[in-house]
């Protein structure tokens, strides 16, 4: 657990362009304990520290728990160092194409209410890179929908 953490907090860390005394400062936290947990030093960090955290880079605590990543979720490593780059939006019509699709299809499987807009903005952001790829430029609906089954499959209603 606590190397996916570390990855995660990271990750997220990354993405957000936050050094380890920025992340203590935003979350409230007193100097090095984020740095002691990534290196170990703290094994089971408090849930308190973990929420804020958390609430610091803009996710939930399951978010940094949970062991996948996106290249573990079988995403190509250029997508993923393209959305930690903060790429440019060459495609604009891709991109509101790819907003529309993917709010279709999380509306099609009852999921509106069950994910968040954080999330939301994610998906559409690792569609519209993987479809900015190919010509033509156009939404990889196949993509869209693994990414959306993966990402929100045990939020589904069943029935």
């Amino acid at each position: 657990m606590a190397s996916a953490l570390k990855e995660k907090i990271i990750e997220r860390m990354e993405a957000k362009n936050f050094s380890i005394a920025e992340l203590e400062r935003r979350a409230g936290l007193s100097i090095h304990s984020v740095r002691n947990i990534l290196k170990g030093r703290i094994k089971k960090p408090s849930a308190q520290s973990l929420q804020a955290i958390a609430e610091a880079l803009e996710c939930s605590i399951i978010d940094l728990m949970s062991a996948s990543s996106a290249i573990e979720a079988g995403f190509p490593q250029d997508i993923e160092r393209k959305i930690k780059r903060r790429p440019p939006l060459d495609y604009p019509e891709l991109m509101l194409e790819c907003s529309t699709k993917i709010m279709e299809r999380i509306t099609e499987k009852n999921l509106t209410t069950k994910v968040s807009i954080d999330e939301y903005f994610e998906v559409i952001k690792k569609v519209y890179l993987y479809s900015s790829r190919e010509e033509p430029r156009k939404v990889d609906i196949r993509f869209a929908e693994w990414l959306i089954e993966t990402q929100f499959e045990d939020r589904a209603p069943r029935g």
